[in-house]
């Protein structure tokens, strides 16, 4: 898995992805209780595997692929950015470089997840841990109000 620098403002972005995904919750239980259902192993930690399967559950790539096929286009970025971050102004083309990590001009969904997994792996260890995953859903779920 390639390493990347991300802005704060991706971060941002999967925060607000995440808590979009789920019923507002402060209280982490919740979340919680979604970390527990993906855990499959039941061990401390969401795999990157584990994690992935999470994030196509939700629907992710699907919800900014919107002309269906296997990639998230320039424009397809700049859109769901716009949507999802409930109209920030971002630097929309320096993050989409961010998470194109062949630079091909055109994010996979594996490169979505990818990327979106390195957000959620707060101390880079290469796996999320309970507390990262709630962490991350409180903090979107938070930003939503």
């Amino acid at each position: 898995m390639k390493k990347m620098k991300l802005h704060s403002l991706s971060v941002c972005a999967s925060i607000v992805f995440l808590g979009l995904s789920f019923s507002a919750c402060n209280d982490g239980g919740e979340g919680a209780k979604l970390f527990k259902a993906f855990n499959e192993d039941k061990n401390d930690y969401l795999e990157d595997g584990e994690f992935y399967e999470a994030v196509a559950e939700m629907g992710y790539f699907e919800a900014w692929n919107r002309d269906g096929d296997e990639y998230l286009s320039e424009e397809e970025w700049r859109e769901g950015t716009s949507e999802y971050l409930g109209g920030y102004k971002v630097n929309q083309v320096e993050e989409f470089g961010e998470w194109d990590l062949n630079g091909d001009n055109q994010v996979t969904e594996d490169e979505f997840r990818e990327s979106l997994f390195e957000v959620a792996d707060k101390d880079g260890n290469m796996q999320v841990s309970e507390k990262e995953f709630v962490d991350l859903y409180k903090e979107g779920s938070s930003s939503k109000k």
